[in-house]
């Protein structure tokens, strides 16, 4: 009878159990660490190959205060106020702190958005001052951040080099990539949106409490920066609920992850309903937004300008993938995934459908599904080829080459050197009225630039229209008011220059009576900058500086102004 083998004996050599486990063990924890030490300089790679392409786009934009679009002056501005509140501390009058600021900055727009970006853009302002360029840096900051998540994400289901090239294909979407180059919430609370997916796939494998409730804060993160981001906590039930089950609506994590983000949001819905509402009814009130949301026309909307929101060669391949889904069972990612990654793009699609206002940067929300489904139709397509991370990688950085060279960021010159030129002439403690398109790039120019936080600005539309729905091109009315009177409100509203840019709405009556005001014996034209685009034509208008002859009181007095926001007058 073959007696057993002694379990202390190896090859005839006695052997120590516990010598032998810890050798085991070391050996197991060598080889992790050596895992982990190859992962992390592997990921340390290609993060550093994101910062060097999202550097380079930094670096190339303009960055002297000429800001064409007209909220960013106004986002821009907002990081301003929390950095100067926070500078001042009026805990007890918090209220009129925000009241004369608006007086003397009338650009600010804080509480109509979530508050989020404007606490981190005050903290990059407080490290490096006041200005388009450390605004830009951290949109830039999230621009990476993004990238990066991206990255992250798609790591789970790709090997770095393709999951490199989901991110490049990401930012290199036309949409994408022209707002990521703007001061504008969209690319922060996308940044959020997609790291709250990447910590829900990793809850859905490891059933980690922690990833969970991390999933769920990046999520209202998201909201907080902006309140369209919301839809995605639907996406996220969905997958919890495909993951447990009915266990989902007993187990403990995910009762309690629930209850966090109820309890984080709730003062969220509060500053919505107090004063993001309004901006819903200003919306609302802009001419073509009242027709049926569910007509065919409304309901395809995005689906018809996708191929410009990601680039036809990116949605051609996200088509591949999905017909071949079926035939290919191989092609498919685990369904848990595949069901989170399908809700986030059915129910974001259908949820900014309904919405009325429609524009294209409002569906950049559910891009990356779609850039993702691109990168795997080529990864699984060439997957026997020895090219197929060079193939992925270089399908994705031609396209983002692309994009950058043949997308422009509009910039318009002139404001920033205005504000700096009549800031050096206006007397102390005075106001500066200014007429022209792109008013809250002037204050913010104002602001950053000129290093006169003694004097304030008048915007002259506040003076010469009335009920102006969101932009004058939404519609206003025009106030009856003489060149003479106008002369008046000047000396009473204590403003010594007047910054006029021609040629902008010069057929109103209410302009008209500004011009003859400004050409009378009264003002003097003291210097005149030209006004230039990097787009159309270049050259736009002609900034002009006029002074009243006649000295005005010292001491700023700020027009009298409706907050339909707050139904209050200042």
């Amino acid at each position: 009878m073959q007696r057993a083998a002694d379990p202390k004996r190896v090859l005839g050599k006695p052997v120590n159990a516990a010598r032998c486990g810890l050798r085991s063990g070391r050996q197991v924890l060598g080889l992790n660490m050596q895992l982990l030490r190859a992962v992390t300089l592997d990921d340390r790679a290609y993060f550093l190959i994101l910062l060097m392409i999202i550097s380079g786009m930094y670096l190339a934009l303009p960055k002297q205060g000429d800001i064409d679009w007209p909220d960013a002056p106004r986002h821009a501005l907002n990081g301003a106020f929390v950095l100067d509140f926070f500078k001042a501390m009026p805990l007890r009058h918090p209220i009129e702190f925000a009241y004369d600021y608006y007086r003397q900055w009338p650009a600010l727009t804080i509480l109509f958005y979530p508050p989020l970006f404007y606490g981190v853009l005050a903290a990059v302002y407080a490290a490096f001052g006041v200005s388009e360029a450390s605004a830009l840096l951290a949109e830039f900051g999230f621009l990476l951040l993004l990238a990066w998540g991206a990255f992250r994400l798609s790591r789970h289901w790709l090997a770095p080099p393709p999951a490199l090239a989901v991110a490049l294909l990401l930012i290199g979407a036309p949409e994408l990539a022209f707002w990521g180059r703007q001061i504008m919430l969209d690319i922060p609370a996308y940044a959020f949106l997609v790291w709250a997916a990447e910590l829900l796939v990793r809850h859905l494998e490891s059933k980690q409490r922690r990833t969970l409730f991390a999933a769920v804060a990046c999520a209202v993160a998201a909201a907080y920066t902006k309140y369209n981001a919301i839809f995605f906590v639907l996406p996220i039930a969905v997958s919890v609920v495909y993951a447990y089950g009915r266990r989902a609506f007993c187990r403990g994590a995910v009762l309690q992850a629930a209850a966090l983000g109820g309890v984080l949001l709730l003062p969220l819905v509060g500053i919505f309903f107090v004063f993001g509402n309004y901006n819903l009814e200003q919306a609302a009130g802009i001419p073509g937004t009242q027709g049926s949301r569910w007509t065919v026309s409304e309901l395809t909307y995005y689906a018809r300008i996708l191929p410009a929101v990601v680039s036809w060669p990116t949605l051609v391949l996200a088509c591949f993938y999905a017909a071949a889904l079926p035939f290919s069972p191989r092609w498919r990612l685990p369904r848990g995934h595949a069901v989170m990654l399908g809700s986030w793009l059915l129910i974001g699609y259908a949820f900014y459908s309904v919405i009325a206002v429609k524009e294209p940067r409002h569906i950049l929300f559910i891009t990356y599904p779609i850039a993702l489904a691109a990168v795997l139709a080529i990864d699984r397509t060439v997957a026997k080829s020895g090219q197929r991370d060079a193939v992925s990688v270089g399908v994705a950085g031609l396209i983002l080459a692309v994009t950058l060279a043949t997308g422009t960021v509009p910039a318009v010159a002139g404001m920033q050197q205005a504000a700096e030129a009549v800031a050096q002439l206006a007397p102390p403690e005075t106001n500066v009225a200014f007429w022209g398109s792109r008013d809250g790039t002037f204050i913010y120019a104002m602001r950053a630039y000129s290093g006169r936080n003694d004097l304030g600005v008048v915007r002259l539309d506040k003076l010469l229209l009335g009920d102006v729905a969101v932009y004058l091109e939404h519609g206003f009315k025009e106030n009856v008011i003489s060149p003479d009177d106008l002369v008046d409100t000047f000396r009473n509203l204590h403003i010594q220059y007047v910054v006029f840019q021609t040629r902008y709405h010069d057929d109103l009556a209410s302009v008209k009576a500004l011009e003859e005001a400004l050409g009378s014996d009264k003002f003097v034209k003291v210097d005149r900058i030209p006004m230039a685009a990097n787009y159309g034509k270049g050259y736009m208008a002609d900034l002009v500086i006029y002074r009243l002859k006649t000295d005005v009181p010292r001491g700023r007095v700020a027009p009298s102004m409706q907050i339909k926001l707050l139904g209050r007058s200042l």
